[in-house]
C-alpha cells in the first residue's frame, strides 16, 4: 500500500519571512468564515422560530425526493424538470434598449416574449424550496406527492405563539382623520376661459298679431290703410217709411295715422262708404267721416288738446225735420273744431275748452224736379266750458262742469218768419277713469237747456247724458261705450226742436289670431217738443271676419234696424246682410 504523504505545516526557522506568515493567517481566517457560513445556514433553515414545527409526513416526502434525484445522477441543485402546471414566468426585460447584452436564445420568444414549449427547461429562476414547494414534489409516474394538513402547535399552558406575540405588540391605531376645516380636501375649480357670448344675440319670439296689419311707415307717421268691398242685401235701401229691397253694391275705405314723437302725439282717423243700387230701388249715397287730434306736453302738468272733424251724411229718414216726399234724401255736413288747456295743481286740476261747430244741410228735391232750400237751416254754434275736480286717485277723478254757448242760424228769420238763435247753457258732473289697459274714458249726467230768441217757441230742455268709455275686461276682447246727447231743431211752425240720446255698445272679440267677432247694439229715444211724444229706435249687428294673412280678410255681417213713432212716416224697418272682402297694409 502506497503511503500519501500529507503537507506539513512547519514554523519557520527563526528569523525567517514575514510574509510567509501573513499568507498563512489570511488562508486560515478564510477557511474558517466559509465553514461558520455553511453552518450558520443549516441551522437558520432548522430553526424552530424561524419555519416553524415540521412534521414527519414533509421530512419523508423530502427525503423520497432526494433519493430520486441521487437515482437519475441529477446533481442536488439542479433545476427541477418542467411541468404542465402552471404559466412560465417571464423574462425579464429592461425598459431602456443596450442594458443588457444580447441574447441568442431570442429566437424561442413567442408573439407577447414569452418562452415557447420546446421541451427544454425554462428560463427563470431554479426552484430551491427543496421539496417544500406542492407543485415540485413529483412522484415516480408524473403524479403529485399529497399535502398533509397541518397538525397544530402543541404549546404549554400559559405559552403563546410567534404570531400572537407579533399581534400583541402591535398597536392599532385606526385611520387617520383628515381636518377638513384646517386642510380642506381639494376641489375642482371653475374654468376661466369660458367663451364669451355674441355681442349681438338673435332672439325669434312669436309673434303676438300675426294677423295685425304692418302698416306703412314715413318718418316718424305710420299709416294703416284699408278697404272693404262687397255685396248688401237690404230689405229697405234709403232707410225710410216707404222703402224697399234693393241689392247694393258697398265699398268701404278707412285709413289711421299716428304719430311716434318722443313727448307729444297727433292721429288721423278716415272712413268713408259709398252704396250704390246694382238691382231693386234705385239708392246712391255716400258717407264720409274724417277727424284729426293733437296733444302737446307743455310742462309737468300742462296739457293742451285740440280736434277737428269733417261729416258728410244723408238726413235721418225718421227725423221730425226730413221733408216729406222728397225723392232724396238732403246731404248734411258738419265742420267742428275744439280747443282746450289742462293744469293741475297738487290733487286739483282745472279745464278750459272752447268748441266751433258748423252745420249745413242740401236741397231738397222731388220727383217733379222742384227744388226746395234748406239754407235757413244753416247754423253755428260757439262754446265755452270749464271743468273742475280734485283726484281721488290716480283712476279716479271726480269733477263737475259749466257750459255755455250760442246758437246763431245763418238767416234771422226762417221761411216761416220764426227767429231760432238762442243761448244754451249746460250743467254736468262726471267722472274720468284711467284704469290703463282695462277701463279708460270719462262720464258725466247733467242739465241742458236751450233759449230760443222768439218768445212763440218754448225752450228746449232736459236731462243730458254724455260718456265714452272704452273697456277691456280680458285680453282679445274690446268694449266700446258711447252716450251722446244733442238738441235738434225744427223748421215747422210752432216746433221748438227735440232732444235726442244716443247710446252704443261695440264688442269685438279676437276668438282665434286670425279670427274677429264682431257685435253691435244702438239705442236711441227723442224727446220731442212738439207734442207728438217720444221716437224710440234699436238696432243690433253682428258679424266676423277671417284672415288668410296679414293683408287679405273675408267678412260677413247681419244687421237690423228699426223705429217707432206715434207719427207714422217715422216708423223704419230694415234688415240686412252683407258679404265681401278686406284688404289691408
Amino acid at each position: 500500500m502506497k503511503h500519501i504523504s500529507q503537507p506539513r505545516f512547519e514554523a519557520p526557522p527563526p528569523g525567517g519571512s514575514f510574509r510567509t506568515a501573513v499568507n498563512v493567517c489570511l488562508m486560515t481566517a478564510l477557511l474558517s468564515s466559509t465553514v461558520f457560513a455553511v453552518n450558520l445556514r443549516a441551522y437558520a433553515q432548522q430553526a424552530t422560530p424561524l419555519r416553524g414545527a415540521l412534521q414527519d409526513n414533509v421530512l419523508q416526502a423530502q427525503n423520497n425526493n432526494n433519493s430520486s434525484t441521487a437515482q437519475t445522477g441529477n446533481p442536488p441543485n439542479a433545476p427541477a424538470p418542467p411541468t404542465d402546471s402552471g404559466i412560465p414566468s417571464r423574462r425579464y426585460e429592461p425598459v431602456s434598449p443596450g442594458a443588457l447584452p444580447p441574447d441568442d436564445d431570442n429566437g424561442n420568444l413567442g408573439l407577447l416574449g414569452v418562452p415557447l414549449d420546446d421541451g427544454s427547461p425554462p428560463s427563470g429562476p431554479a426552484d430551491n424550496s427543496g421539496g417544500m414547494n406542492p407543485d415540485s414534489a413529483a412522484l415516480p409516474g408524473g403524479e403529485t406527492a399529497p399535502v398533509p394538513a397541518a397538525r397544530p402547535l402543541r404549546l404549554r399552558p400559559g405559552e403563546r405563539s410567534l404570531l400572537e406575540e407579533e399581534r400583541a405588540d402591535t398597536f392599532d391605531n385606526g385611520p387617520i382623520e383628515q381636518n377638513r376645516e384646517a386642510n380642506p380636501p381639494a376641489v375642482r375649480t371653475d374654468r376661466d376661459n369660458l367663451p364669451e357670448p355674441a355681442l349681438e344675440k338673435r332672439i325669434i319670439r312669436p309673434d303676438p298679431e300675426p294677423f295685425a296689419p304692418l302698416g306703412i311707415r314715413a318718418g316718424l307717421v305710420t299709416l294703416r290703410p284699408s278697404i272693404s268691398t262687397g255685396l248688401r242685401a237690404t230689405t229697405n235701401a234709403d232707410g225710410s217709411s216707404d222703402g224697399s229691397a234693393a241689392l247694393l253694391s258697398e265699398t268701404r275705405l278707412r285709413a289711421r295715422a299716428t304719430t311716434d314723437w318722443a313727448r307729444h302725439s297727433a292721429w288721423l282717423d278716415f272712413d268713408g262708404t259709398y252704396d250704390k243700387t246694382i238691382s231693386g230701388e234705385e239708392y246712391s249715397a255716400p258717407n264720409i267721416g274724417l277727424r284729426s287730434g293733437i296733444q302737446l306736453d307743455l310742462g309737468e302738468r300742462t296739457t293742451v288738446k285740440g280736434e277737428a272733424g269733417y261729416l258728410y251724411r244723408q238726413e235721418d229718414p225718421s227725423a221730425p225735420t226730413t221733408i216729406i216726399g222728397t225723392s232724396n234724401r238732403p246731404a248734411v255736413q258738419e265742420l267742428d273744431g275744439s280747443l282746450g288747456v289742462r293744469k293741475e295743481f297738487g290733487k286739483f286740476f282745472a279745464d278750459a275748452k272752447g268748441n266751433v261747430d258748423r252745420t249745413t244741410y242740401g236741397n231738397a228735391e222731388f220727383s217733379d224736379g222742384s227744388v226746395v232750400s234748406q239754407k235757413d237751416r244753416n247754423n253755428t254754434f260757439a262754446s265755452i266750458a270749464l271743468r273742475g275736480g280734485f283726484e281721488m286717485s290716480p283712476a279716479i277723478k271726480p269733477f263737475a262742469e259749466v257750459g255755455i254757448g250760442k246758437l246763431m242760424y245763418d238767416e234771422k228769420e226762417d221761411s216761416n218768419g220764426f227767429q231760432r238763435s238762442g243761448v244754451r247753457t249746460g250743467l254736468r258732473g262726471g267722472v274720468e277713469v284711467d284704469f290703463a289697459e282695462k277701463l279708460v274714458g270719462e262720464f258725466a249726467l247733467g242739465y241742458l237747456h236751450q233759449g230760443i230768441d222768439d218768445d212763440r217757441l218754448v225752450p228746449v230742455d232736459g236731462l243730458s247724458v254724455d260718456g265714452a268709455m272704452k273697456w277691456s275686461p280680458q285680453r282679445g276682447t274690446d268694449v266700446d261705450i258711447g252716450l251722446l246727447t244733442r238738441v235738434e231743431g225744427a223748421t215747422a211752425p210752432g216746433d221748438s226742436g227735440s232732444i235726442f240720446y244716443e247710446g252704443t255698445v261695440g264688442i269685438k272679440r279676437q276668438a282665434r289670431a286670425n279670427l274677429d267677432l264682431k257685435a253691435t247694439l244702438i239705442a236711441s229715444l227723442r224727446d220731442n217738443k212738439d207734442g207728438s211724444g217720444w221716437d224710440k229706435g234699436f238696432g243690433a249687428e253682428i258679424g266676423a271676419t277671417y284672415w288668410f294673412n296679414r293683408f287679405f280678410g273675408f267678412d260677413i255681417s247681419a244687421r237690423h234696424e228699426f223705429t217707432r213713432s206715434e207719427v207714422e212716416t217715422r216708423q223704419t224697418n230694415e234688415t240686412s246682410i252683407f258679404m265681401g272682402v278686406t284688404l289691408q297694409r
